[in-house]
């Protein structure tokens, strides 16, 4: 008799351990995503006017880059939230990222916020994106197969190149940055 309970004892710890298994193998470890959106004034984006994002990449992620593991796909997403009557048909953005070592990045990126319809006019443009009543929503991988070289608070700063004046009809520009949280304030 006491060998039956121990095999249905060590039959309840195997399956306890496999519905943890199973349960971490469906949610993972890494606590998610960083999502942030800013949604820009009224009066405009103004050409001089960054848009700043501040995160931490999650520890397990730094220490893999660190050990030269395989590439887990940490990734980074813009999005462009834009009214329906926004005059140009692309974005272009200065992106500069910086670590918490202080070592920088710099990147010139455009974002295609409508594609040459190919059954009207020449010159006539659809929207991409996301459709809703009176704006769209665009996300774009910025980047892919980031490996972080150091722990802390890193920054992402967006600028609009478009005018060096005020930009009319961009609503909100955000990011998404996989495994990684908002950055904590140092007050």
């Amino acid at each position: 008799m006491a060998a039956g309970n121990g095999l249905r004892g060590r039959r309840r710890w195997l399956s306890a351990v496999l519905l943890w298994a199973a349960a971490v193998g469906t949610t993972g470890c890494d606590g998610g995503n960083y999502m942030e959106v800013c949604d820009l004034p009224d009066e405009g984006w103004q050409g001089r006017q960054a848009i700043v994002f501040t995160f931490r990449p999650d520890s397990a992620t730094v220490r893999r880059a660190a050990t030269r593991d395989r590439d887990d796909g940490q990734w980074i997403d813009l999005m462009v939230r834009h009214r329906n009557d926004f005059p140009y048909a692309d974005l272009p953005l200065e992106i500069k990222g910086v670590a918490p070592d202080k070592r920088y990045w710099v990147d010139t990126i455009d974002i295609p916020l409508a594609r040459p319809d190919a059954d009207g006019a020449a010159g006539q443009y659809r929207w991409t994106g996301r459709a809703y009543s009176n704006h769209r929503d665009i996300t774009l991988r910025y980047r892919s197969g980031i490996r972080y070289g150091a722990f802390g608070e890193y920054a992402l700063s967006i600028r609009q190149l478009v005018t060096a004046d005020t930009l009319h009809g961009i609503l909100a520009v955000g990011v998404i940055v996989s495994r990684a949280t908002a950055a904590q304030p140092l007050y």
